[in-house]
């Protein structure tokens, strides 16, 4: 079933380009909304004890396997892109047949690279992801300038991963005479990597990933990209977790002492992206970037949360990715639908809004106050989880990082007051949502709020993986300083 999961949508890339220009729109529904059905099947039969791993070797290569696999944290990542992009289809209005070719060729590489247990097949997964977004940022986007600028960073930092695979390999070959990429034997086996060896093999794939995160200070192409590209290059830069989920499936494991080394540096690095992003974002004058700013400001709290190295932060982080997914997608979504009411994203055109359009502006708050982390909403677990796991790891790197929560209550309540209360003549009309607009509006808010209520229905599978990869950590650790760190985190954990 894995295999289809991956292999579907890239069958629909290539049959959507068949389809008649009238039947887009409902091609794209129908074989999204069967993509969710299978994902979530999959799921399904996971948290029921079925395991999915498949191994097939390649005789002409003796060193690739197309080796995929998933465990909890794939899964979750895996589902909140599946249902974003079917939300994404049923609520915009989409009948351009490249456009939606590029979009599930894009969810072919994103299933693959969350399925892959392969260095190689990783790799051209991550490569593969690139393609259709630079193509609907060259042919779609407002300004090619930062579609280029991102491919510049995107490739450096993949030169970089693509370098540190290679040296891995050859380390891991000098130890067990198999010259393979297969992570599981990478990670399964005692460490072939010194101290020294993991510092560069770490910042090497540290910095690929944060380059795609975006992280603090190499973050300067995701704001102009964001606000400059469609709509669903926005929602899939922000709903595609390959950067955190990276950082969880070499960085961690792989190199445990250089985590814990680095650890200070990057904790440094995730607290000043939180507060610089969240202060720009306060004096954004667009929609879309006010959310962009946003968006980059939580997820320096994901990868505080990540390396906070223990159980409780790290369940927090992927939890909390789900719920940004979920609540900063469709908040793209909304602006784009102010967008093709008005023709404008600049914050300072809008007023009276609650009055103008009622029921948009209900959902909207509501989801709003999930982006500012409300009580019984999905941010709100995510990132107290995250918190409370950092400050096990050190109190002040927590209360400098939940400065963001007071930081995005106050530039989003100013923002959603302009917007929505403040009084002013003008020649805005009133609108009303279509009935797909409000059920994809109130999927979302039933899941915001129901995750919020019943976190566990994703936080305790995600604990049982974190938990192992713990383990590996410990077992993969060559320097006694590491082993005492972890352990005396572990101590500490909540059960």
């Amino acid at each position: 079933m894995l295999n289809y999961l991956i292999f579907f949508p890239l069958i629909a890339a290539f049959v959507v380009l068949l389809v008649k220009r009238g039947g887009v729109k409902v091609f794209s529904v129908v074989v999204s909304f069967m993509i969710l059905v299978l994902n979530s099947e999959i799921f399904r039969d996971f948290l029921q004890g079925t395991s999915f791993d498949y191994n097939l070797s390649f005789k002409m290569f003796n060193f690739f396997n197309f080796h995929i696999g998933v465990d909890s944290i794939a899964l979750v990542l895996m589902l909140l892109s599946s249902l974003m992009i079917f939300l994404s289809f049923l609520f915009l209005k989409i009948e351009q047949k490249a456009l939606v070719s590029c979009i599930f060729f894009l969810e072919f590489a994103i299933m693959g690279l969350f399925s892959a247990k392969d260095g190689i097949l990783f790799y051209i997964f991550w490569e593969f992801s690139l393609l259709p977004l630079l193509y609907i940022i060259g042919v779609y986007g407002k300004d090619f300038r930062s579609g280029i600028k991102f491919f510049i960073y995107a490739f450096a930092g993949s030169i970089l991963m693509l370098v540190a695979l290679i040296y891995q390999a050859y380390l891991n070959y000098q130890l067990l005479n198999i010259f393979t990429f297969d992570l599981e034997i990478w990670k399964n086996n005692a460490s072939a990597v010194n101290f020294t060896e993991q510092l560069l093999l770490f910042g090497a794939f540290f910095i690929a990933f944060a380059i795609k995160a975006p992280l603090f200070p190499f973050h300067t192409w995701a704001p102009k990209l964001y606000a400059n590209s469609p709509v669903l290059v926005s929602v899939m830069l922000v709903i595609f977790k390959m950067a955190p989920f990276g950082f969880l499936l070499f960085c961690l494991p792989l190199f445990p002492d250089a985590s814990v080394f680095f650890m200070p540096l990057i904790a440094a690095l995730c607290i000043v992206s939180i507060v610089y992003n969240a202060l720009i974002a306060y004096k954004a004058k667009s929609i879309k970037e006010l959310i962009a700013y946003s968006s980059i400001s939580h997820l320096g709290v994901m990868i505080l949360g990540i390396f906070s190295l223990n159980s409780l932060g790290i369940s927090g982080a992927v939890f909390y990715m789900f719920a940004h997914g979920i609540v900063t997608g469709t908040l793209f979504l909304m602006a784009e639908l102010l967008y093709q009411k008005y023709h404008t994203y600049d914050i300072s055109f809008y007023h009276s809004l609650a009055k103008k359009a009622p029921l948009f502006s209900i959902f909207f708050t509501l989801i709003l106050l999930s982006s500012i982390s409300l009580p019984l909403s999905v941010s709100f677990v995510g990132e107290f989880l995250v918190l409370l796991g950092v400050a096990k790891l050190n109190l002040l790197y927590a209360f400098l990082a939940g400065f963001v929560i007071v930081l995005g209550v106050i530039y989003m309540f100013a923002v959603f007051r302009k917007m929505f209360f403040m009084q002013t003549q003008s020649v805005i009309e009133a609108f009303s949502l279509r009935f797909r607009e409000i059920f994809v509006l109130a999927c979302v808010v039933g899941v915001i709020f129901y995750l919020g209520l019943v976190p566990n229905t994703l936080l305790k599978p995600i604990q049982e993986d974190v938990d192992n990869l713990i383990k590996i950590m410990n077992i993969r650790a060559v320097e006694q300083n590491t082993l005492d760190f972890l352990s005396k985190l572990g101590e500490t954990n909540v059960e």
